[in-house]
């Protein structure tokens, strides 16, 4: 079985080191996404889906959370 995997991309269009894997399931929810693994454990992320590749079982999500203020 080969399940999905979703990253997090930034503003530069880079890849985020942090990463779901395992991914059995995403659904939309009003605060964005409900990321559920093999084992059933959900993880609730503020993100958009930006790009699924079928081909690698990866799905690429951007945050919808605001940029952290400068200091």
């Amino acid at each position: 079985m080969c399940l999905a995997q979703v990253k997090f991309i930034g503003n530069e269009e880079e890849e985020s080191p942090d990463a779901l894997g395992d991914v059995a399931g995403i659904e939309c929810t009003p605060g964005g996404l409900r990321v559920t693994d093999l084992f059933g454990n959900t993880t609730e992320v503020e993100a958009e889906i930006r790009s699924i590749d079928f081909v690698s079982s990866v799905v690429n999500v951007e945050s919808r959370a605001a940029p952290p203020a400068s200091q």
